[in-house]
This record gives structure tokens, C-alpha cells and sequence, in this order.
């Protein structure tokens, strides 16, 4: 691959060599590439402490002094340098430039408002960058490469800024995440964020995998096999039918709760959700006989054997087992007397 090499010519001692740079650059400074040329340039400068020559920092001593010549020079090596490391199209844009500084600055001229246009042209596609269909490697690269151009054109994106247009072009998968990561106290940054995302997508790609695990009775679910309860009141199924499970969160793999509050996820602790949901069965007072409806549902339960029609006894092993975890026996099952009949247990 093409290098930029040095070599020191002398005039009469060390303290009066200068530094030839013999540019054959990998990259050379095009219409379109003005931003990532001057930064591959300015650090060559910069590491030959030749930086003073484009910057106005060490400027042209007097005719008469001594260390005219050598200062001479040295600065028509630079602008030698900087003409060979352009396109031809570009070199008829130094055709009057005297030194190293006037060539400097007629480039960063020239390139000056293609330069604002392309800042907002980037900012732009980085505010409407998306996942869509991407991984999340292949989409963080992305904004990533979009932050670490727009920084080279003197355009850096902030780091919450950052996280910010990431969060808000991920899918509706990722609306957990996105939500707890809003609500932190601690700003997260972008390194950190790319390990939390890639995490959740490995958890997104087992959960698909994982056959979810019924922990609540619902009017159109039932446990089967035989069940028991221990002394604590606890439920337990025996190996002639569905095994005991405790939830497990499948994002930090830690049981007792699920990721939807996840306390890693989230950053403060889950709180219990007392108010009973739709999912949840209760106990009715004595004297009601109204039917338990859930919306959707294909069996029913009742605690009047009246409302049954064609009720016979039940000799199967299902039982229903309510919010609070603990079981019922079902005695008889059977039809309500309409046109769509549907079952019921009581």
C-alpha cells in the first residue's frame, strides 16, 4: 500500500536540515473527500511539528535573517507535499499560491461550504436512520460511522445525542428497553448502550425459541395431570404431567420476575402490581351466581350447578388454579342451553 515517507535534507548542519515529505498517499484529496484528507494531512504536519507553516504560527522570518532560507525551505517541501497529495482536477486551484499557508487555506476555502452541506446532509440520515431489518451490529455500525464523519468535518454529535437518534430508530421489540433506558437517572452512553442492545437481541432471538410456559390460569387455559400442593401451599405437578416452573426473566436469567421489569433494564426495583387484571380469577360473594366472563374465552366457570346444561361429573385431573396460586377441583363440567353452546365447569 502507498505511504508517506521522510527524509531530512541538509543544508550545512543538523540544526539546519529540513524535512522532505515525498507524499504518495493512499488517499488523495478529491472534490468529495475534502474532510478525511485534511485530517490525514494535518497529522502528518502535526507529527513532523510542521504545523506551523499552514497554521500562521511560524511565519516567514525576515529576508535578512539567517533562518530565512532554511524556513524557505522547508515550506516550499510543504507546499510540494500538499500538491502532490491532491487530484489533478483540484492542482489548477493552486496555480497562484506562493507557500505552504495560501494553499492551505485556499482548499479549506474552496471545500468550506460543501463542508456545511454534507454536516447537514449527515445529520440528516442520522436522524432518520431506523433498524428495520438489520441486526443490531450491522445498524449501531451505522450511526456509529455517520458520528465518527460528521466529528472529522469539526461537526461532532454529542453522546446523548447520539443514544437518542439510536433509541428512536429502533423497532417496536425493542419499546421495553427503550422505555427503561429513557426513564434512567444515569445517562447511558454509546459504548455501553451497543453491549445493552446486543444483549437484548440475543435475549429476543431465545425467547422466540422458547415455548412459553402458562403460570396463571385463565378462563381458556388449564394445567394438566395430577397436582398436588406442599406444606407452604405451593403448587407442584407430579412427572405424569406438566413440570413445576418458576418464572425466570429471559433477559438477565434471573428468576422472580420477567423483563418487562426487569430491574437491570429498568434501574429500580419492579413494583407489585396489585390491582386485579383480566387474567386473574376471584372469589365472588355467596349469594352471586353471575357468570365469570373473560372476553375471548372458550371455557367458562360458574358455582351453580343449575346454570349447567347436560352436567355430568368430571373424573379428569385439570384443575383451575386461580391468581393467588392456589387450586380448585373441578366437579362437573357441561353446556349452556344456546345455540352456541359453549363449556362450562363448575
Amino acid at each position: 500500500m502507498p505511504s508517506s515517507t521522510t527524509s531530512e535534507i541538509p543544508i550545512t548542519s543538523n540544526k539546519d536540515s529540513v524535512i522532505a515529505l515525498n507524499t504518495h498517499s493512499s488517499l488523495k484529496l478529491t472534490n468529495s473527500n475534502f474532510p478525511a484528507w485534511s485530517v490525514q494531512f494535518n497529522a502528518l504536519l502535526v507529527g513532523y511539528d510542521l504545523i506551523g507553516y499552514v497554521d500562521g504560527t511560524n511565519t516567514s522570518p525576515a529576508t535578512t535573517d539567517a533562518t530565512y532560507t532554511r524556513w524557505k525551505r522547508q515550506d516550499q517541501l510543504i507546499l510540494h507535499a500538499i500538491i502532490s497529495s491532491v487530484d489533478a482536477s483540484i492542482i489548477t486551484m493552486l496555480g497562484n499560491v506562493k507557500n505552504s499557508k495560501q494553499a492551505w487555506d485556499t482548499l479549506t476555502k474552496m471545500f468550506a461550504s460543501k463542508t456545511r452541506s454534507r454536516i447537514m446532509h449527515l445529520k440528516e440520515r442520522l436522524s432518520r436512520s431506523t433498524k428495520g431489518s438489520k441486526s443490531i451490529a450491522e445498524y449501531l455500525h451505522g450511526i456509529k460511522a455517520l458520528s465518527d464523519e460528521l466529528a472529522i468535518i469539526s461537526s461532532p454529535v454529542d453522546d446523548v445525542d447520539l443514544v437518542i437518534h439510536t433509541l428512536n430508530g429502533l423497532g417496536t421489540e425493542y419499546r421495553e428497553v427503550t422505555a427503561a433506558l429513557r426513564t434512567r437517572e444515569n445517562p447511558i452512553g454509546f459504548d455501553d448502550l451497543h453491549d445493552l442492545l446486543s444483549d437484548f437481541e440475543n435475549y429476543l432471538k431465545r425467547d422466540e425459541t422458547v415455548q412459553e410456559t402458562p403460570l396463571l390460569a385463565t378462563a381458556n387455559t388449564a394445567y394438566k395431570g395430577k397436582q398436588s400442593y406442599n406444606r407452604t401451599g405451593k403448587q407442584a405437578y407430579n412427572q405424569s404431567g406438566s413440570p413445576s416452573r418458576r418464572i425466570v426473566c429471559q433477559y438477565c436469567e434471573k428468576p422472580g420476575h420477567s423483563a418487562k421489569v426487569c430491574y437491570k433494564l429498568r434501574g429500580y426495583p419492579p413494583r407489585r402490581n396489585q390491582t386485579p387484571t383480566a387474567h386473574h380469577t376471584r372469589a365472588m360473594p355467596p349469594g352471586v351466581s353471575d357468570w365469570i366472563l373473560d372476553s375471548g374465552a372458550t371455557h367458562h366457570i360458574t358455582n351453580d350447578l343449575d346454570q349447567l346444561h347436560l352436567a355430568q361429573p368430571y373424573t379428569g385431573s385439570d384443575q383451575l388454579v386461580v391468581g393467588d396460586g392456589s387450586g380448585h377441583t373441578i366437579s362437573n363440567i357441561g353446556f349452556e342451553d344456546k345455540a352456541t353452546s359453549s363449556k362450562r365447569a363448575a
